[in-house]
């Protein structure tokens, strides 16, 4: 039996969801007599409470996405409420295509079922019967959502279960896809230097894009295994360095035993799982690099330590030797700087960005086929590009088939661009209140 205490906090709910929903349907009204302007609402279909979650966050980021993509927006406004963070949209379209539209993302998104899209047009409402739509699904069992409701099929837990579950299984398929699409931008960037792409080979001679297809191919799958220790970071953080190990060793039975992307693995293998866990936290994207940063700090701190007593040196502790660069290990664990010190706060192309990273990045890979010197020639020379406005086309391009004449092939700034790359395709699902804004 229920006590008294219990008894009242379930009607204080009720009653503040029933203030909430007229407060939802108060400014929708307002909006449309206001607007004069087709009228899109786009709110999750979370049962239960609380409403506002990590995950209904995330549908709502990935279909206000969507909806700002789709359509010619007049005005964007969010709504924030006990019952459900919402969204409203006045767009340049006629309500029935908006409807149709909508219709689609509700049936055919992986996550359609979970969010709810309506359309209003001033007084007039657009339902989804007038289309021939059939009535909504139930998530659990798949009869008619209306039907599982009335006879109350399935427990609250169990639905809201069902939606966590299914949206960590959708980000974990869809954010490994884009890490892939990433590096697919950076090898199809043309021209970028001495640096392989689609066109030719640049100032390599031992590999070309088919290896780096092949290499993107064989790690994906090693890209949604950091992205699930994300899930569960501080139970299985320590897995990630065996992790690594594995992806080089599957990259390089991929591409007999040429090195593609060792840089990348070592970027997102460390990135990943922090990206995921800011997912789920909802954190800021400075609060995931910061934190991405410190993990990296504590595990290569003895990277470099006792070298003199190794009888033989890699490539990497040769130059940490000779110049005190520890490379990719440093960006990482310094917060990726050649990247937030622009991010979102310049306006760049795509070769801009590449530019930037390279201005910044102390690039070990240059340093590798050449020496230091002609790395802080390249930084020299970005700087320079980068200052001439409008950006300067033909520079660009002449400095790229001079550097692939001359075999200069900045291969650590190439994995940052693709990280930037990545970023841009996913940075919505983080929290948006973000410094770097």
């Amino acid at each position: 039996m229920q006590s008294e205490h219990s008894k009242k906090e379930i009607q204080d709910t009720k009653n503040k969801l029933i203030e909430a929903r007229d407060a939802f349907e108060k400014h929708r009204q307002y909006l449309a007599k206001k607007e004069k302007k087709t009228l899109i609402t786009l709110k999750t279909n979370l049962p239960g409470t609380p409403k506002n979650t990590w995950y209904s966050e995330v549908l709502l980021s990935i279909f206000h996405k969507l909806i700002s993509e789709t359509f010619t927006i007049h005005t964007i406004s969010k709504h924030q409420s006990f019952a459900g963070d919402s969204y409203f949209y006045t767009v340049e379209a006629a309500p029935e295509k908006a409807k149709k539209q909508c219709m689609i993302f509700e049936h055919e998104h992986h996550l359609g079922r979970f969010i709810d899209l309506d359309v209003h047009y001033r007084k007039d409402r657009y339902n989804r019967e007038d289309y021939q739509y059939p009535p909504r699904r139930c998530f659990v069992c798949d009869d008619f959502a209306h039907i599982c409701t009335r006879d109350e099929r399935h427990s609250k837990e169990a639905l809201r279960g069902f939606i966590e579950n299914r949206t960590v299984e959708y980000l974990l398929e869809a954010l490994s896809n884009n890490v892939a699409i990433a590096l697919e931008r950076e090898v199809y960037l043309y021209p970028k230097f001495g640096l392989v792409s689609h066109k030719d080979s640049g100032a390599h001679k031992d590999m070309n894009i088919k290896h780096f297809l092949a290499s993107i191919h064989a790690l994906k799958p090693w890209f949604k295994t950091f992205l699930e220790v994300g899930c569960h970071l501080e139970k299985r953080k320590n897995t990630l360095r065996g992790f690594g190990i594995a992806a080089e060793k599957a990259m390089f039975e991929a591409t007999n035993k040429i090195n593609t992307h060792k840089g990348a693995i070592f970027i997102f293998g460390a990135f990943l799982p922090f990206f995921m866990d800011g997912i789920m936290k909802q954190k800021s994207l400075d609060e995931v690099i910061s934190s991405c940063a410190q993990f990296v700090r504590e595990v290569t701190k003895d990277d470099f330590i006792d070298l003199e007593q190794k009888t033989s040196l890699t490539a990497g502790e040769i130059i940490y030797q000779k110049y005190g660069l520890k490379g990719i290990r440093e960006e990482v664990s310094q917060g990726f700087p050649s990247i937030m010190s622009w991010y979102n706060k310049q306006s760049y192309s795509n070769y801009q960005k590449l530019c930037a990273i390279m201005m910044r990045l102390d690039d070990t890979t240059i340093i590798k086929r050449h020496n230091l010197t002609t790395l802080k020639n390249v930084q020299k020379d970005m700087s320079v590009l980068l200052k001439n406005k409008p950006f300067d086309t033909a520079m660009y391009e002449k400095l790229s088939e001079d550097y692939k004449a001359k075999g200069i092939s900045p291969g650590g700034s190439a994995d940052i661009y693709a990280l930037v790359c990545f970023l841009d395709l996913t940075k919505h699902l983080l929290k948006n209140k973000q410094t770097i804004d």
